[in-house]
């Protein structure tokens, strides 16, 4: 297991609070890769992966956590997704070069929402909207979980040219009534002592050694983080579908074929007329497509 792209859960043996450490490096710089983002633009969604791989190992069941911002300032959308099996990607969206307050601005216009889709038959989609507090993504979901699920809880996140890592406390839901104010106070204490690169660059052990040297820690085994893309030929012939006939019938005329590029990972699907036709013919199934 590439020990740099892990998510460890552990719990407090004395107190009912569980936490999680999540580090991102070849899927972080995976998903960097695919463009060319400005510096603050690179933070902001590294911030966003490490949030979401984190909020994602706190579902129950199978399924799939989105963080999504949309906004009409220069910061247009920001995405990020993990699925239960720690596959992660995202993308922004922007208006070049922001200023800190200018992205900030941004952010506080806009719509910030999670949402969860199961993995099962006739699920619900669940979205809760998250109102934008304080300066950073950090807070805002601080505020959410106080305001929306009544449950306290701590998030620390650090972000590089190369990594992206973050730690997350929680009060167990089931148990809150048993945690006083003064144990988990004394936990955010501790854990407030951590600086970036420690998050970033020391192996689990030694970091929860070095923050929790007194309290009874139970480790659990580390999960893999992977980047992976969930674009395919089915969604881009649906998007020709949702094109038009007419529409993709000028583009063939213009080009010869229709290109679908995937947004998230850049791959390219070729559609010439026979795959087209066939779309068009058969609801979107197409037996003929060259990627």
């Amino acid at each position: 297991m590439n020990d740099k792209d892990i998510l460890q859960k552990f719990i407090f043996e004395n107190a009912p609070v569980r936490g999680e450490i999540v580090h991102l490096d070849e899927s972080y710089k995976t998903i960097l890769d695919q463009h060319a983002y400005p510096p603050l633009i690179r933070q902001l969604l590294g911030e966003a992966l490490a949030v979401v791989c984190l909020l994602t190992a706190i579902l129950k069941g199978k399924g799939r956590l989105t963080i999504q911002f949309q906004g009409k300032g220069k910061l247009k959308l920001l995405l990020a997704q993990c699925d239960h099996d720690l596959n992660i990607r995202g993308i922004v969206q922007s208006e070049g070069e922001l200023s800190r307050d200018e992205l900030l601005d941004s952010l506080k216009q806009g719509v910030l929402a999670i949402m969860v889709d199961p993995d099962m038959p006739n699920a619900t989609r669940y979205q809760g909207i998250v109102a934008w507090e304080g300066e950073s993504l950090t807070q805002a979901i601080e505020g959410y979980f106080m305001q929306s699920e009544q449950l306290p809880t701590r998030l620390w996140l650090a972000v590089s040219d190369s990594h992206a890592s973050g730690l997350f406390l929680q009060v167990l839901p089931k148990e809150r009534p048993e945690l006083s104010k003064d144990d988990w106070q004394h936990l955010t204490l501790l854990t407030e002592t951590i600086q970036p690169e420690e998050l970033l660059k020391l192996d689990n052990t030694t970091l929860l050694r070095r923050l929790y040297s007194q309290e009874e820690v139970r480790v659990f085994q580390p999960m893999s983080v992977h980047f992976r893309c969930t674009c395919s030929v089915k969604r881009c012939e649906n998007a020709i579908l949702i094109l038009g006939q007419k529409e993709a019938e000028e583009e063939l005329a213009n080009k010869q074929k229709i290109t679908v590029t995937c947004e998230f990972c850049n791959k390219e699907y070729d559609f010439d007329r026979i795959d087209v036709a066939a779309i068009f013919k058969k609801g979107g199934h197409s037996s003929t497509q060259v990627h």
